[in-house]
């Protein structure tokens, strides 16, 4: 039997394997919706997927344009399109839309030739051609991220899976190609498909600029491709006319076009239904742009809706957001590769989705989308926080500087608590208000004062109202990690989904706040009660231990670049308050204790390994594969966003007064004092706070915010000092 059983398997190679699922995949795009729209109960069969669907929003953040783009007139789809075709942030102009049928007549020459010329390619068997494939090809590659423009029709092609693209969102003098840049593959080829608006469009004078989508026809090339291809991407096109006409319109009767436009795409999709086998294919349903004008201010996130093998009843999340609900645009790529059983390559930066089982899932998203728009208006708040910090570290430091009475230093040593004040009442206001940011803004302006006079009544002294403040701050944001960042998620000092720039654990500017108030707080907490601890070098361990481990752990903060900046500043302020100085030996002591620290933390991430792994452990893999160049591709991207936020954000100014009142203060402070201006405990905590800044400036996307939240920091000790030293010298005569 042992013999006959080895026997069945030499003969059959493929028995006791499991072969790759086989299944067609149809993408519908369609430009222009809102997961209000999905939520219609008119629309039968768009409402009928929540017994069967998953659903999602989509954050559609791409790169950054750059002037190898061609500039667009009117908003289009064009760099959400090549983005979920790299399955990275691209970045795209009007280049992007012009798309042709290979044998297509248009104004600059036919299609093969132009391609042919522009390229030196043949375009082979290809039916649908990208003639403008260099360009968009050449953009990417000077972008910040460096993205791979039709990465996925690429991967799919070298797993032998055939692919097509139908349809178009055409105007009158307008070409709108840009969905074939999600089919295309790294040359600009896509095997099958028709893009033309010869045959696609049809007559309508009740449809946006007299036009609208033969759905017959569309639907006849569709059951012609599903026997030939495994994907499908149709542009349905009519949603995205009707948004993009809507501007011209009443906002009653732009609500009625697009209405008329969701009911033809609603009974569009009830054709493709009929066509699929849900138990081994599956559809996607996509808005690669968001409303040009929406009733819900600051509505920016875009429906993912999935049905069929692979995607059952609930929310798509994936390792990208680690939020139920929420994906981004570079997660589509994986997740078409995943269906087909094909590996993303390493160019392929999102994850696959996965659902998250849940009962009404479309009544999470929308409430998911409402809270995110409302943030979204409030975080308004937090650009005006830090101009009002950056004229008070500067008004509190005139004061400090210039000879005036004890009323106006006492009154301003009060004021100089604001900065440390802001970001707790920040924290904790969405448990009392999460609506306008008209009440946000009366909210701050309510409670900060307030709670600067209960530390007036009880610590009487601004400097211990300072040491308990920061204590309150590191305790409250580890908590809330802890918990699950719910809090920091929904703060104005917090991230914003719409932004993209963070979507779990602790962001730059409360990163920036944790390291500062930490490092502050221990300084003048030893400073103050070092004659009743004995062991307050364990103590300043243990707690800026914590803090590194909260804002670098790959389950609680997550945040490489502020762990980065966090573990140095540490090290410093340790071996400072031990009695070492500044030095070049010194220096390469702090750098050696620091890699190892990060070492660690990063070891533990990669040991996490699959989709849970990080960023962090992603970025440390590619490296130790011998990936360099990623790496400095990454290196690159941030130094190159942080200069460029150094002359446009508003928090450049609050970080530049910050160390320059910081710098004044204490060339001030020594010429009065000398050596006595500072402990050997806030010496310490100073300089770890300096080497903080610096850091967390090099070392973060958007490191300029994090470095203002910290240098603040440093500028209300040095400020505070000063003001008690003057504030009694003039008491005494």
């Amino acid at each position: 039997m042992p013999l006959l059983i080895m026997l069945l398997f030499s003969v059959s190679p493929t028995l006791g394997k499991t072969s790759k699922p086989i299944g067609r995949m149809v993408i519908v795009v369609a430009g222009g919706l809102s997961i209000r729209d999905a939520a219609d109960s008119s629309l039968p069969h768009l409402f009928s997927l929540q017994s069967k669907g998953s659903y999602g929003l989509m954050n559609i953040r791409t790169g950054r344009p750059n002037n190898l783009i061609e500039p667009a007139l009117t908003p289009g789809m064009e760099a959400e399109c090549v983005s979920l075709g790299a399955g990275a942030m691209a970045i795209g102009g009007a280049e992007s839309r012009y798309a042709a049928n290979t044998f297509e007549q248009l104004p600059n020459g036919k299609t093969d030739q132009l391609y042919l010329f522009r390229t030196g390619t043949l375009p082979g068997q290809a039916q649908v051609l990208h003639t403008e494939i260099a360009r968009i090809r050449r953009a990417n590659e000077f972008a910040a991220y460096r993205a791979v423009p039709g990465m996925l029709g690429t991967t799919l092609r070298k797993a032998k899976l055939r692919v097509a693209v139908i349809g178009n969102s055409d105007k009158p003098g307008e070409m709108h190609r840009e969905v074939a840049t999600i089919a295309m593959d790294e040359v600009g080829k896509v095997d099958f498909g028709d893009v033309s608006s010869a045959s696609l469009l049809e007559l309508d004078v009740g449809s946006p600029y007299g036009i609208r989508t033969n759905i017959s026809t569309v639907l006849n090339k569709l059951d012609v491709f599903l026997r030939e291809c495994q994907l499908v991407v149709i542009d349905f096109g009519d949603t995205f006319r009707a948004d993009s006409y809507a501007v011209l319109c009443t906002d009653v009767q732009a609500a009625n076009i697009r209405k008329q436009a969701i009911r033809r795409l609603d009974r569009f999709l009830a054709k493709v239904f009929e066509r699929l086998d849900f138990n081994k294919d599956a559809l996607l349903l996509v808005s690669p742009s968001s409303r040009i004008w929406s009733d819900l201010d600051y509505e920016r996130l875009t429906p993912v809706i999935a049905v069929g093998r692979s995607f059952g009843k609930g929310l798509l999340v994936s390792p990208s957001t680690r939020t139920p609900g929420l994906v981004t645009i570079c997660d589509f790529a994986p997740t078409v590769l995943r269906f087909f059983g094909a590996d993303a390559p390493p160019e392929i930066v999102g994850r696959p989705m996965t659902v998250y089982p849940i009962d009404k899932p479309l009544d999470h998203v929308l409430v998911m989308n409402l809270n995110a728009s409302r943030q979204g208006q409030r975080q308004v708040a937090m650009r005006g926080a830090s101009v009002t910090q950056s004229v008070l570290v500067t008004a509190v430091t005139l004061i400090a500087l210039l000879g005036v009475t004890n009323q106006l230093r006492r009154f301003a040593g009060w004021a100089a608590l604001i900065p440390a004040v802001l970001p707790l009442v920040m924290l904790y206001l969405p448990l009392i208000h999460s609506g306008s940011l008209v009440g946000a803004v009366l909210w701050l302006i309510a409670l900060t004062p307030a709670c600067i006079f209960i530390c007036k009544l009880v610590f009487r002294s601004p400097t211990n109202a300072l040491a308990w403040l920061c204590a309150l701050i590191v305790l409250s944001i580890l908590a809330d990690l802890i918990g699950g960042a719910r809090l920091i998620s929904s703060s104005i000092a917090g991230y914003n989904m719409i932004e993209g720039a963070r979507y779990y654990g602790i962001g730059n500017e409360l990163a920036g706040t944790l390291i500062g108030a930490a490092l502050i707080g221990v300084g003048l907490g030893l400073s103050s009660y070092k004659q009743r601890f004995g062991f307050s070098g364990l103590i300043a361990f243990s707690t800026l231990a914590l803090v590194f481990i909260g804002i670098g752990s790959s389950s609680l903060g997550a945040n490489a670049g502020a762990a980065a900046s966090t573990a140095p500043a540490i090290v410093t302020a340790l071996l400072v308050r031990r009695g070492r100085k500044p030095s070049l030996k010194n220096t390469a002591i702090i750098l050696a204790i620091s890699i190892v620290i990060l070492g660690i933390l990063f070891a533990v991430d990669i040991w996490r390994g699959g989709e849970s792994q990080s960023h962090i452990g992603r970025a440390v893999g590619l490296a130790a594969s011998g990936n360099f160049m990623s790496i400095l591709i990454v290196a690159q991207r941030k130094l190159m966003l942080n200069f460029m936020l150094l002359s446009t954000s508003v928090w450049s100014r609050l970080l530049g007064l910050s160390l320059l009142c910081s710098a004044i203060l204490y060339w001030h402070g020594r010429r009065i004092l000398g050596d006595k201006l500072l402990t050997k405990e806030t010496n310490a905590a100073a300089l770890g706070c300096c080497v903080a800044t610096v850091c967390a400036f090099l070392l973060n996307d958007s490191g300029v915010l994090a470095a203002a939240a910290c240098s603040v920091f440093l500028w209300m000790l040095l400020a505070l000092r000063l003001l008690e030293v003057k504030k009694h010298r003039m008491s005494n005569g």
